[in-house]
This record gives structure tokens, sequence and C-alpha cells, in this order.
């Protein structure tokens, strides 16, 4: 996953982070398109590992920069089917950005 490494989280939750992934302009101009990829499926191994984590998971470099990546919908919310396509979605974003 390159110099980003997860921290840990907060709090536990039920967010799996299976929707749409975006990326700030920010990251995109940032990060190679690979450690994008290898950070969204570093969440997404460890919210499946967990049975679900917290909707905010922060990333870290060796510079201290952070990242934020936010999911917008947690396995209940899924799972009822009353949302729109569109919202289920994560994004990936520098904390400056936030």
């Amino acid at each position: 996953m390159g110099h980003w490494k997860r921290q840990p989280q907060e709090r536990d939750g039920s967010y799996e982070f299976s929707g749409q992934l975006y990326a700030t302009k920010g990251v995109s101009n940032e990060l190679s398109a690979d450690e994008i990829l290898s950070i969204y499926q570093d969440v997404q191994a460890f919210a499946k590992n967990k049975h679900g984590i917290d909707y905010l998971q922060v990333y870290k470099d060796e510079k201290g920069r952070k990242l934020f990546f936010i999911d917008q919908l947690n396995r209940e919310m899924i799972n009822s089917g009353e949302y729109a396509e569109e919202d289920n979605h994560c994004t990936l974003m520098f904390a400056s950005e936030y």
C-alpha cells in the first residue's frame, strides 16, 4: 500500500465501504491510481475482517499527511434498500480538503 498506513479507528461501526469509490481532485493529483486502489482494497479487507467498521477511516503517510476515507451508507441502510444507488459511495480525500 505504499507509504500510507491505516490508523486505529476511534469506534466500531457497520460500514463496509462497498459502494462506488470517489477520490477528490487533490487525491487524484497527488496519489497514483495504484495507491488509491491499494487503500480502497485495504479498507474493504479491514471491513470484511471486522464485519463492519467506522464510517471514517484515517490513513497517514511518513510526511504526516492525512487522508480521510468516508463511507456514506452502513450495512443496515444498504439492507433496507431505501436509498438512491448514487448514495452508495465512499470518498477518499486529504484531511485538508474536508
